[in-house]
């Protein structure tokens, strides 16, 4: 008899600790990233006859992929703006870790990230806390599960993406095959039966691609597993983690068994190992293992076994993870602890002392009788159990169902031995059978009948039970008895199997049992025909005496799966209406199913919209995503939702993609991880989706991060269209449509917020030098956008143009011209779409042609500042004493005359300096060799001119400009030549007004100061020169305006071309008045005379 509890009993503690060492046992800390399938998968090769590596039918390369300069960006340096974002140095997003994204290429198929071993040497700027760490071909994986918790799951799923292409591309890089990695489904789908022997190549192959897959089924396992206790959805949490552990499980069977019969196949029959007939020396024990257990890859079981016993180890696993958490949180505050408290150590203590107390000494009662008062009201123990009694049996005989269903049968056994009931541990074992040692049951089927039987008895007495957190301990009972009996009726009809999981591992583990019992009886059998050629059947199996044995479907998991629906637990019928659970029944049953529930989970993702559903359309995209990268021909039989509206060239894989990619841009957070799964798309819509993206970044750190995510992952060249796309929308945006968006600073004073933000836009063409060519292009076409729509009314104050100064000054880089002038030298044909030297050339001159302008129009600005500040008269000094003599009143009056002659020249220097170089600033404009902001591409030969829309339409824009801006440099011209001319004559009139006779000599000895020839001669001939030729003279400016006339209307200047008639007139008049001013200022006679003459 065992001893009474005490209360310094500590049983709870030691049991709790006797589970969690039998548990490490288990081989891997979490049952979600390993099983035994994982360990068998990795002794064995993979039976996978459906991969065959085939060209891949997703996207054709614009150029061939040839090595490039991967340089950081900057390698330049970083532009040089004044324009920056205020958030570039707080962008959560983009600190170290985040900002190096591994980078990797992909031939063919699914195009994703791969890094080249040189650069991952040489690249020193790396952060060691790298998303996805890569590894040399021949390095051996780490297969420990990585911990997510804290880690955002969308950047999980990223990296497993990457890892998983990562691992695909090794392996095919290290084949040595030139195919892609997508197969050809005609191929795929044809089962290997086994008639021929394949390479040892395309074995190891298979193998190897095998366990990328159930990899990345791990590792998308442990993302959501990690997240259960994070969400407030953890329910949704952990049904993907148990999908994506399914297709683990059916994966390490092989293709076939993933995606079972999908092409109309008619199902295989479940056919054993080996013939049991043929088996008679063996003992049961040992026909079992080699008729039903994958030990050996020589001779495999049929397709349904192998599938039927990867989905029973799979919930097995699923309840397994059940029992960790239930165990991680017993005795931590938790009101319904999993395992009975430490008071439990006999059998029903507080009833043998309730017993002991209210009955004789000489009544014994035995501890380890059942009490079974319902079944047997007449027994001499019909006592009614203490209700912690009754608690603490529910608990441990739910502890042990558990156990049970997660395929720890032994620990099960032990957990009741400890808990001082070994009579359950010697009935529950009755199933084991006989091996050649004798040890088993030999009357397991009889035993397995009367198991079936008490189950049906207890079920009745527990049934219509409501559901709630802990059963009865009879309701358990029969559950367990059910289960090991294979009566599933009973199973279903009970309510503690309250989960669809429940329900499933009831099914699973009866056809399982059911296909046993049939191979033993069969090898039975065959003893008993035997019998008289020295084969016996087995003691107590010598007669068929079970006719009420349950039957199976032989392996068809449609056909069982369908009793889920006759299930008594309306929960468990609900269950089945889930999305993540129809999933897996789907891929359970194969077939036509698989395909249908594609289609309506990526229906149902396609509809929801909200946030809360993100994650639902997370896990469609990656399951669609793998159906494409395994089965191309396959996927491209999934039909498009009619509620999607394409053109029937679109695959579902590329519909969810854009949905999922559209969803990842809308959160700014999430930008990081848009480059990846655009990279999934097809050419034509990476370059719309993602230029549509890049318009909205524009912080430079996320540009720079994106560009470089951009550069390795889509094909060599293709991030040049799609920076074109870009820098041309924002160029192109509507002003009224503008708004200020994340990352974007204020605009600087005096710029437009719109402008501004186009500005920045050339940024994009600036981090690498073979993008510069086409940073030139696009600098050209905001250019012209500002001198087109700038306003004629101002276009002589400072306002005039500020933003295309500001552009040049501040923004774009001051190499521009040379680095795409060296770019273009190059001429790189691998890279389609680069731009030739000729155009390169053409737009160098266009740069400067409009860059020679806005400096001349800076510098006249500065002239009329300058001229307007500076007076020409100035009143003189008197140097004359008081009672002074004649001789000193000479001297003064020189002395006066000399002050005032050099104050004179000091102001003359200031006006000739500004004049002068704003008048050569101008002449260089309108003198550039070819004409200014003439398109010299009018001048190729024929056929060979560039007929495109956007060449036609910048030429159309050069024309407008120069008929806008020509005559506008003209006019300055001319306005700075007549101002300058006439401030110098208010410098002469100043000069006779104060001194009279003596002004001649005093603006002669002015005016040679500023003669190159510095002739003193005062003959008339000489006198008259020097006013022509004397920088401080007037007529020298009149002779300099009319000498415009020569400059328009010499054709080598192609000006007059673009002049008006109104133009015309107006210059004409212009040139009769300087003519009218030189005649009068060019002769001596006439100045002074002019000016000597009172009121003249």
């Amino acid at each position: 008899m065992a001893s009474s509890s005490t209360s310094n009993d500590d049983y709870g503690l030691s049991a709790y600790h006797a589970i969690q060492s039998q548990l490490e046992q288990w081989g891997e800390s979490s049952p979600s990233v390993s099983s035994s399938r994982r360990s068998r998968g990795e002794r064995t090769p993979v039976r996978d006859s459906l991969v065959t590596p085939a060209a891949s039918r997703r996207r054709s390369p614009i150029m061939d992929k040839t090595p490039r300069d991967t340089s950081t960006p900057g390698a330049l340096g970083t532009p040089s703006s004044g324009i920056r974002s205020e958030n570039d140095s707080t962008m959560m997003m983009m600190d170290e870790e985040e900002e190096d994204f591994p980078p990797a290429r992909f031939n063919g198929g699914v195009e994703t990230p791969l890094p080249r071993r040189e650069e991952k040497e040489q690249d020193t700027h790396k952060s060691n806390g790298s998303l996805v760490d890569s590894h040399d071909g021949d390095e051996e994986e780490d297969d420990t599960p990585r911990n997510f918790d804290g880690v955002d799951s969308y950047q999980s799923y990223r990296d497993a993406v990457f890892a998983y292409f990562h691992s695909r591309e090794q392996i095919s890089n290290l084949s040595g095959s030139m195919l892609s990695l997508r197969g050809d489904a005609s191929s795929l789908m044809q089962i290997d039966d086994g008639d021929g022997e394949r390479p040892a190549s395309s074995q190891e192959d298979e193998t190897a691609l095998g366990q990328a897959d159930i990899k990345f089924f791990d590792t998308l396992a442990a993302i959501c597993f990690s997240q259960c206790s994070d969400q407030d959805n953890s329910d949704d949490c952990r049904n993907e983690g148990n999908f994506w552990d399914l297709l683990a499980s059916l994966r390490s069977r092989g293709l076939p068994s993933l995606f079972y019969c999908v092409n109309g196949e008619t199902p295989p029959d479940l056919t054993l190992k080996d013939d049991p007939k043929t088996m008679l020396d063996s003992s049961p024990a040992e026909v079992l293992a080699a008729c039903l257990e994958t030990t050996s890859d020589d001779s495999p079981s049929s397709l349904p076994l192998e599938r039927l016993n990867a989905a029973l180890e799979w919930i097995q696993a699923c309840h397994a993870r059940k029992w960790e958490t239930m165990l991680a949180h017993d005795y931590q505050g938790n009101e319904d602890p999993l395992l009975p408290p430490p008071r439990r150590r006999t059998m029903w203590p507080s009833t043998l002392e309730a017993l002991k107390r209210g009955n004789p000494p000489s009544k014994q009662f035995h501890p380890d009788a059942p009490l079974l008062s319902k079944l047997r009201p007449s027994s001499p123990t019909n006592v009614a159990l203490h209700p912690s009694d009754e608690t603490d049996d529910a608990r441990l005989l739910r502890a042990c169902l558990i156990l049970i269903q997660s395929g720890r049968h032994d620990q099960a056994i032990q957990l009741t031995k400890e808990c001082g009931q070994p009579w359950r541990a010697i009935g529950w074992t009755g199933g084991e059978p006989l091996d050649e040692k004798g040890n088993g049951n030999h009357t397991r089927r009889l035993w397995k009948r009367q198991c079936r039987v008490i189950a049906e008895k207890l079920t009745r007495l527990c049934h219509g039970e409501e559901e709630k957190r802990l059963h009865s301990s009879v309701a358990y009972e029969a559950a367990i008895l059910a289960l090991l009996s294979d009566n599933i009726e009973c199973a279903l009809d009970n309510s503690v199997f309250s989960t669809w999981e429940d329900a499933v591992h009831a099914i699973l583990s009866a056809e399982r049992g059911i296909i046993e019992e049939d191979v033993l009886r069969c090898h039975n059998d065959a003893r008993v025909e035997a019998c008289g050629e020295g084969s016996f059947p087995y003691r107590g199996m010598e007669r068929e005496d079970c006719d009420d044995v349950p039957m199976g479907f032989d392996g068809d998991l449609d056909g069982a799966l369908q009793r889920l629906d006759s299930s008594s637990v309306e929960r468990v019928r609900e269950a089945s209406g889930d999305p993540y659970r129809t999933g897996m029944r789907s891929f359970l049953v194969g077939r036509e199913a698989l395909k249908n529930c594609i289609e309506e989970l990526s229906d149902l993702a396609l509809k929801l919209d909200d946030e809360m559903h993100a994650s639902f359309l997370r896990f469609v995209v990656h399951l669609v995503l793998y159906v494409d990268t395994v089965l191309p021909e396959f996927a491209f039989q999934l039909t498009v939702p009619d509620t999607v509206a394409t053109d029937g060239s679109v695959s579902l894989c590329e519909v969810l993609l854009l949905k999922y990619t559209a969803h990842l841009s809308s959160k700014r957070e999430r930008w990081a991880y848009v480059p990846l799964y655009t990279s999934l798309l097809s050419n034509e819509n990476i370059l719309a989706t993602f230029s549509d993206f890049l318009v909205h970044v524009h912080s430079d750190r996320e540009r720079q991060l994106m560009l470089r995510q951009v550069r390795e992952l889509f094909p060599v060249g293709l991030d040049r269209y799609v920076l074109r796309n870009v820098v041309r929308e924002m160029i192109q945006c509507d002003d009224e449509k503008w708004r200020r968006e994340a990352g974007e600073d204020l605009p600087p004073a005096g710029i437009s917020a719109s402008d501004a933000r186009m500005m920045r836009s050339i940024l994009w063409l600036c981090y690498y030098p073979e993008h510069r060519p086409d940073a030139l292009v696009c600098a050209n076409i905001l250019l012209r956008r500002f001198l087109l729509t700038s306003k004629d009314n101002d276009q002589y104050s400072k306002s005039y143009l500020v933003a295309a100064k500001f552009f040049i000054e501040q923004v774009l880089p001051r190499d521009i011209l040379e680095t795409a002038g060296l770019q273009a030298q190059e001429k790189n044909d691998d890279i389609a779409g680069s731009i030739p030297l000729q155009l390169v050339q053409n737009l160098q001159a266009e740069f400067l042609s409009i860059n020679h302008f806005l400096q001349a129009h800076t510098n006249y600005v500065h002239f009329n500042d300058v001229i307007s500040k500076t007076s020409p008269c100035h009143q003189s000094e008197s140097k004359f004493p008081k009672g002074s003599t004649t001789y000193e009143n000479e001297i003064a009056h020189k002395l006066e005359r000399n002050a005032f002659r050099q104050k004179k020249t000091g102001l003359c220097k200031i006006v000739i300096e500004y004049s002068s170089k704003v008048s050569q600033a101008l002449i260089g404009v309108l003198t550039i060799g070819g004409g200014w902001l003439v398109d010299q591409s009018l001048n190729r030969p024929e056929g060979k001119e560039d007929k495109s829309a956007e060449a036609e339409a910048r030429s159309e824009e050069m024309k407008e400009i120069r008929s806008k801006y020509v005559s506008v440099a003209i006019f300055m011209l001319h306005e700075v030549l007549n101002k300058t001319a006439m401030w110098m004559e208010q410098v002469v009139y100043d000069t006779v007004d104060q001194f009279g006779s003596s002004a001649p000599d005093m603006l002669l000895s002015l005016f040679c100061t500023f003669d190159e020839s510095s002739s003193r001669s005062t003959d008339r001939a000489t006198t008259n020169k020097l006013l022509t030729t004397s920088r401080a003279a007037p007529a020298y400016w009149h002779k300099r305006a009319l000498s415009l006339s020569s400059i328009v209307a010499n054709d080598g200047h192609m000006l007059h071309d673009a002049l008006s008639e109104n133009d015309i007139k107006r210059f004409l008049a212009l040139m009769a008045d300087s003519q009218v001013g030189y005649n009068q200022c060019s002769k001596a006679d006439t100045l002074f005379d002019v000016c000597l003459v009172p009121n003249a």
